[in-house]
């Protein structure tokens, strides 16, 4: 897996020098994460993938094209703006993947600007969320075009793995393996299900796959993009100032990156008994694993007050 995961500034992991804090790799401790992404907007993301989603709590991210929208993408039927606006409403990750899926090796400039900001647009406007992750074509990118479509989001798609009409149910138990074996984050792509461009032999092999997989989330993160990207951004530029007190512990959380933007929940690990804990007003949970104590914070969300 390549070292580098991001499109924005990657930074040495900052973790407190006691053994005893530190901030886990992945949202509560797991071993490795996963983020399925659905690229297109195809019709059968919303009348297949999606009810298989709600079955099974399970949240992906879907890239749209906005030209797409409502007709097809070279001959496959595409969703309409009412459903992709009902899955943003579920809490399904809704990205961009360009207004009219250019090359981003071909454009530069203010053809560039349209293709993306465009996009931002109508996806804002008929679907009620701003895309803050992109999903190049191809995965055919320039330093101009990664530059552009990194400001102001989490992060992009610089990797993924084909999840389509050459996967089986062996290589994907084997795929899965390997996530846990090197803690690695999997990121897929997935386009037809049982028509279009990569489509399925058998879906069923990616209904069993869900299945299995929606059954060891306490071993892996199944995350929408967005969330993954955001969360190891914040971790590699967090630092935590620790004051031992009579009671626990003071853990002031700083991160320089933008709070209005990257604000999904790290995960705090304490290797000792914990009463109780706080952030501000709000009770935290306290998760108890493997011996370890897991509190999941806001890294913009002021003192963490640990009580032991």
């Amino acid at each position: 897996m390549r070292k580098t995961i991001l499109s924005l500034i990657i930074c040495a992991l900052a973790l407190p020098t006691s053994a005893q804090i530190s901030v886990a790799k992945y949202q509560e401790d797991r071993q490795a994460a996963i983020s399925y992404t659905f690229d297109d907007g195809l019709l059968e993301h919303y009348t297949l993938v999606f009810p298989k989603l709600k079955e099974l709590g399970l949240k992906a991210s879907f890239c749209i094209i906005g030209s797409k929208v409502g007709r097809e993408q070279k001959g496959t039927p595409c969703m309409t703006w009412e459903q992709i606006r009902e899955m943003a409403h579920d809490g399904q990750e809704i990205s961009s993947h360009g207004y009219r899926h250019l090359s981003m090796e071909k454009i530069t400039g203010e053809a560039l600007r349209y293709e993306v900001q465009h996009n931002d647009t109508l996806i804002y406007k008929k679907a009620g969320v701003f895309p803050r992750t992109y999903f190049f074509p191809g995965n055919r990118k320039t330093e101009e075009a990664l530059a552009f479509t990194s400001k102001d989001r989490v992060g992009t798609r610089t990797f993924q793995v084909s999840f389509g009409s050459k996967r089986d149910s062996l290589w994907m138990v084997h795929w899965v393996e390997r996530l846990l074996k090197n803690g690695e984050w999997g990121v897929t792509m997935t386009h037809g299900i049982t028509e279009g461009y990569d489509a399925f032999p058998n879906p069923q092999v990616l209904w069993n796959h869900l299945e299995t997989i929606s059954k060891m989330q306490d071993k892996i993160w199944i995350a929408t993009l967005h969330d993954v990207c955001a969360y190891i951004t914040e971790r590699d530029n967090t630092q935590l100032d620790i004051k031992e007190t009579k009671k626990g512990y003071v853990i002031t959380p700083k991160m320089k990156l933008d709070h209005s933007l990257f604000q999904v929940p790290l995960t705090l690990i304490i290797e000792k008994v914990v009463k109780s804990a706080r952030q501000g007003k709000q009770e935290l949970k306290v998760i108890v694993k493997d011996n370890k104590r897991l509190i999941n914070f806001l890294p913009g969300g002021g003192d963490i007050i640990i009580t032991l």
